[in-house]
Parts: structure tokens; sequence; C-alpha cells
């Protein structure tokens, strides 16, 4: 009894078209992600003018923030410096016109006096 050869090439290039066929088929198929970045991409293009329009409307009727800094530095809103008492230091410290004003209102009653 002979042997018969088996057909290997044969056999391969059969498992290779097969292969090729998986990875066209593949190919036809999307992941999750990709398929949800295609579909917007999509949806974006199809209702870019309605967007556009939505947005020049809104802009018309909001108004935008003040631009400038963060945080406390950017804001400008001085509060008037409302002092009811003095204390030594202010008296000591001061010129001579300014501490008789200063012993006036306290006289006055208009400012306390605090040690």
């Amino acid at each position: 009894m002979a042997r018969t050869k088996k057909l290997a090439p044969a056999n391969a290039s059969v498992k290779a078209e097969n292969k090729s066929q998986e990875k066209v088929a593949r190919k036809g198929k999307l992941s999750t992600a990709e398929a949800r970045r295609e579909y917007q991409r999509r949806y974006y293009q199809m209702h870019k003018e309605k967007a556009k329009e939505y947005q020049r409307q809104y802009n018309l009727t909001h108004k935008k923030k003040m631009r400038g800094g963060r945080g406390k530095s950017s804001f400008t809103a001085p509060r008037e410096v409302v002092r009811t008492t003095y204390n030594t230091t202010d008296i000591m410290h001061s010129s001579v016109e300014k501490t008789i004003r200063i012993l006036e209102k306290i006289l006055s009653g208009e400012r306390f006096f605090t040690m």
C-alpha cells in the first residue's frame, strides 16, 4: 500500500483564505467605542447648521460672564472702611493736626477710644 501525500500547501491556502475573509468581516464591524464615535460624527455633520443657529440665538439672549482672573485676588469690590474706635497707636503715630481731630471725635462721641 502506497501512502498518499497530504496536500499541505492546498490546505494551507484554504486556511489563509478563511483568515483573510474573517479579517474582511471584522473590518465591517466596529467596536462599541468606535461605533459611538462614528455615530456622533455623522450626527454632528447632519445637524451642524441647526447647532450653530441655536448657539447664535443663545448668545444673543444670555449674558457672558465677566472676564478676569479667578479667586479672591480678582474680585474688585472695595468696601468702605468703617472704623468706630481709635487706639493708642493711632494717636501716637499721627501728625499733630490729625491727633487734634481724633481727640475732638473721641470727646464729641463720634468715635470710641480703646487701649
